[in-house]
């Protein structure tokens, strides 16, 4: 009785893992399909009848900022503006937008850091002389021909939140390789797109964001938290107005230029996911049975799926496990459910290399895939003990 007790323990902990695996994989393939269907779509048109205002939180980004605003300012319609918060800054972030010809309010208190305060001043400075739609970028950001248009109609016609696709290139001669690449095109292109195709929300990425103004003023945006832009898509879609993935506009951003700073970039992302896994998906799903709501639902739990080196690992670590186990005389479960996420792994990866991979990861690269997730160790176990980058700072990009 014992020995069936804690087989079906130990294959009962492997479920878990098991079931965000599926819901990864699901949503590659969904995104692929997605990919082979897409359709030409019609040009945004600046003459639009509503007012959109570009918001750009900025923190010590008077070096980058000014080709942003001549991407965003080439996409402006007659009635439109950009206001630009220069948020505790120590340079000339604020003289630099005001000569590029953008709006500029300047926030200083040190004691509230963060990207989510300078939202919330922003917004406030905006109802004075409210838009109709909020368009946010952040201020190291490349935008593609009429992203601003695309974002602003979407936002404007179905008054829910829009995200933009967010892609991250790579300086010539950084340091790094292509999987970085690789796996933020699975987690901001492809899963979101197999999301839309399966008619379900997404994720706000924290750039190339749309809302309806409506939708912002009053609302509680100021916080420390790393990836605040989550934490607002949840928030949206419990209030009935889950996020919109709209892929015809895209935001173009860069790694950083040293080792470095690609581990501080890095560290801030993937410790705000795993900040919000823990803090806001429980809460999250809880509210979605409560209120039957399944947009939200299928955000936390495409939240819930951790990075894909975290969930590689963990897969890797419950195989071992389960193998030592059923050695043991464990039920065959044990081995056979972590085999099947390993399977689903492989299957997905190689299918989502297929799709959007190819281009920044090379055959071979990818058969030592699944090297990289253990080379990740030490990293993961830097965030457990907290010492990961918590703060706002600007990503050394030059």
């Amino acid at each position: 009785m014992q020995k069936v007790m804690l087989s079906g323990a130990i294959a009962a902990i492997f479920c878990l893992p098991a079931l965000l695996t599926i819901v990864w994989f699901a949503e590659i393939v969904a995104g692929c399909l997605a990919l082979r269907r897409r359709r030409p779509t019609l040009g945004a048109s600046r003459e639009r009848s509503h007012r959109t205002a570009v918001l750009i939180p900025a923190h010590n980004e008077g070096a980058g900022i000014v080709p942003t605003l001549h991407d965003a300012q080439s996409q402006l319609g007659p009635a439109d503006r950009i206001l630009v918060v220069a948020d505790n800054c120590s340079d000339d972030t604020a003289e630099i937008a005001r000569a590029a010809g953008a709006d500029v309010v300047v926030r200083h208190d040190p004691e509230r850091r963060g990207k989510g305060y300078a939202l919330e001043f922003g917004v406030q400075h905006l109802a004075s002389d409210p838009p109709d739609v909020v368009v946010i970028l952040d201020a190291d950001c490349r935008l593609s021909d009429e992203a601003l248009g695309h974002l602003s109609e979407n936002a404007m016609t179905s008054g829910r939140p829009v995200q933009s696709l967010y892609l991250m290139l790579r300086h010539e001669g950084a340091p790094g390789t292509g999987v970085n690449l690789f796996a933020w095109r699975i987690k901001n292109w492809l899963r979101p797109l197999g999301l839309k195709l399966l008619g379900l929300p997404t994720q706000l990425f924290g750039t190339g964001m749309a809302f309806p103004f409506a939708l912002l003023a009053g609302r509680d945006l100021g916080n420390s938290r790393l990836a605040e832009d989550t934490a607002l898509g949840l928030a949206l879609a419990a209030a009935g107005r889950p996020p919109l993935f709209v892929s015809e506009a895209m935001i173009r951003s860069t790694f950083a230029v040293s080792q470095t700073g690609i581990e501080q970039q890095r560290q801030r992302w993937e410790k705000g996911h795993l900040d919000n896994i823990a803090e806001l998906v429980p809460g999250a799903l809880a509210k979605s049975l409560r209120d039957r709501n399944v947009p939200l639902a299928a955000i936390a739990i495409d939240m819930a799926v951790p990075p894909l080196s975290l969930l590689v690992l963990i897969t890797i670590v419950c195989l071992v496990l389960g193998g030592v186990a059923f050695a043991l005389g464990a039920w065959a479960a044990t081995l056979a459910i972590p085999a099947f996420s390993a399977l689903l792994l492989g299957l997905g990866t190689v299918l989502a290399w297929i799709a959007v991979g190819r281009d920044v990861l090379s055959a071979r690269s990818l058969l030592l895939l699944p090297l990289h997730p253990i080379e990740k160790a030490l990293f993961y176990h830097k965030i457990a003990r907290g010492k990961a980058s918590s703060t706002w700072i600007r990503t050394d990009r030059k």
